[in-house]
């Protein structure tokens, strides 16, 4: 028995440098169980066992009646920052002060290093906010999709990962601003100026706008919330006086 799991583990390492070496990208499909078993020299059950390891360490999926397919975000956990065990009063405050660090430096830098298909992909971005905000429809994964492009456009795949961590914690942050009156009209304006910073390799102004952003957002979840700890009138001195 430990044998096989030792065995099991080899496999499953590689598969893993198959996927590299092949440059197998996220959410492309592996080969299946039996060209895998060929290629590696193994029965098809240590295969299974292998691939079994690798899902639960969220680097591959089974869909079922589909195949084995790399995961989008390979070997992140679903939720890596263990919030869903944290205290939420104030946590979405707290996600945004973190996004508030990291974000405005990301988009200094995608100002300066983002491609042409980059920027393309950004504008279509916008286009999905604008058109939902417009529509009263809820804009968070176009919203999310925006912030996500424009991490990738630092062409550092360590920020790529890190921001949509994250991001992917804050989507209740829709809920709790999206009943206040200018919140719409006020996500339109820092995206496109956000956008518009980017496409013209203006990194100053990218970053100024990205943390006047994320300011704007923590204001309204203060606003929304009365926050004793956060009041909407001090979080902009207190915030840009510390960081």
């Amino acid at each position: 028995m430990f044998d096989r799991v030792l065995l099991s583990e080899k496999v499953s390492a590689n598969i893993k440098n198959l996927i590299i070496d092949n440059q197998i990208q996220p959410g492309d499909k592996l080969p299946n169980e039996i060209d895998l078993a060929a290629q590696l020299n193994v029965s098809r059950s240590t295969i299974r066992e292998a691939i079994k390891l690798l899902v639960s360490k969220n680097i591959l999926e089974i869909r079922r009646g589909k195949g084995t397919y790399v995961c989008e975000r390979p070997g992140i956990a679903t939720d890596p920052l263990g919030v869903t065990f944290m205290n939420k009063k104030d946590l979405l405050l707290y996600l945004f002060e973190a996004r508030l660090i990291i974000e405005p430096g990301i988009a200094e830098i995608a100002a300066i290093r983002s491609s042409e298909k980059n920027t393309k992909d950004l504008e279509e971005a916008f286009n999905k906010i604008e058109k939902n905000v417009r529509e009263g429809k809820n804009h968070t994964d176009a919203d999310l999709g925006f912030h996500n492009i424009i991490a990738k456009s630092t062409q550092n795949p360590i920020l790529h990962r890190i921001l949509p961590i994250i991001n992917d914690s804050i989507k209740e942050g829709y809920l709790e601003t999206k009943d206040i009156p200018e919140s719409g009209e006020m996500v339109i304006t820092d995206h496109r100026n956000i956008l518009r910073a980017i496409k013209k390799k203006d990194h100053e102004s990218a970053k100024k706008f990205m943390r006047e952003h994320i300011i704007h957002g923590m204001e309204q979840i203060s606003e929304k919330n009365s926050s004793p700890k956060l009041e909407r009138k001090s979080i902009r001195k207190k915030t840009l006086e510390k960081i």
